[in-house]
């Protein structure tokens, strides 16, 4: 090893050194540098404005420029805007000494949607700064659609919205499988409690897909208070004895699948097994079937005495059915997934 190398590697780890000692000694502060690379509260105020009259497509196009994500069919509409901005830390050992440190996130979103009239009949939007290693969680909801921005972007609607849509513009013949969980283990695992489930599909022996149908999302204790949290539909859970909580959501929403009508094979699986529960709907032009996963395809974690308790049984079934599952929430249908439009297909 030369002499230049080991001299930045001694610096480097003299300035770790520094850095580990000053943060001990409250020696260090970490600031904002510069402005940030996108104004998220001007674009607030332009999408404000659209509550101010009645504002079509095109006024809102004009507001708000091109939407990340529409749909005709549901009439619905997504804006994102993303962006940093940089900080910097200064440690004092003992004179000032700038360090780079990691970029705060910012994005900014809009939930737009439009009546029967062609105008805007809803609409929700914020944003959000994340620091690093914080999630940049956002929950809007207007009208019947709710989007969800976390480790994956998701955009429900409710079933009663997704079925009117289906019967304007199903193309025949085709039929329609709704693919969901157990909703009563989705409540016992209530109240401080949460469940995940990500199942893996082969349809007709083609590719593995992954259902998401179920994703706790959070909003770290620094960017929420209890109060928010449980008006914004959330609920707040403390996950140590006298630390601080955060807000947790809960979303879960049935995956559709759009097939042609006749026989089918649906394998669904779990991890990294190729072996699973087979079922065999037989579906009819215009027919809706909702296929639940029930047992190990839910993972839970319940709250017991004050402890977290992960709950997943051995067993695994699918249950066919015409009607929905009963359950004490709205039951919801995802139809943007990541990015991807799920319906129309």
């Amino acid at each position: 090893m030369g002499p230049p190398v080991r001299y930045a590697m001694d610096c480097r780890r003299l300035i770790l050194l520094a850095l580990g000692a000053c943060t001990l000694t409250s020696c260090a502060t970490q600031g904002p540098v510069g402005s940030p690379t996108v104004d998220v509260e001007a674009a607030q105020a332009r999408a404000a404005e659209i509550d101010r009259f009645p504002v079509n497509r095109d006024g809102v196009h004009a507001l708000l420029g091109t939407p990340w994500l529409a749909s005709e069919a549901f009439g619905v509409e997504v804006y994102r805007l993303q962006g940093k901005q940089r900080n910097l830390m200064v440690i004092f050992a003992p004179y000032p000494v700038p360090l780079p440190f990691p970029s705060d996130r910012i994005e900014a979103y809009s939930l737009v949607v439009y009546g029967a009239d062609g105008n805007v009949s809803a609409r929700a939007s914020d944003y959000v700064r994340a620091g690093v290693g914080e999630p940049p969680t956002l929950i809007l909801r207007a009208g019947d659609f709710q989007f969800v921005h976390y480790l994956r972007d998701t955009l429900t609607v409710s079933l009663a919205r997704y079925l009117q849509a289906r019967s304007a513009t199903a193309s025949d013949p085709t039929c329609t499988v709704l693919v969901g969980v157990d909703p009563a283990r989705l409540a016992e695992a209530e109240p401080g409690g949460f469940c995940s489930s990500a199942a893996n599909l082969y349809l007709d022996d083609g590719k593995r897909r992954m259902l998401w149908l179920a994703m706790p999302a959070v909003i770290p204790p620094s960017r929420t208070s209890e109060a928010d949290c449980r008006n914004s539909g959330g609920s707040y859970e403390v996950f140590a004895n006298g630390g601080p909580g955060a807000c947790v959501f809960k979303p879960s929403a049935l995956y559709p699948l759009t097939l042609p009508a006749g026989d089918h094979v649906l394998r669904f699986t779990t991890g990294m097994s190729d072996k699973g529960v087979v079922s065999t709907p037989s579906c009819r032009a215009g027919e809706v079937t909702f296929a639940t996963l029930m047992g190990k395809f839910l993972l839970c974690m319940r709250n017991e005495d004050g402890r977290r308790r992960r709950d997943q049984p051995d067993d695994e079934s699918v249950v066919l059915g015409t009607q929905p599952p009963a359950t004490d929430g709205e039951t919801r249908v995802i139809i943007n997934d990541d990015g991807a439009w799920l319906y129309p297909p």
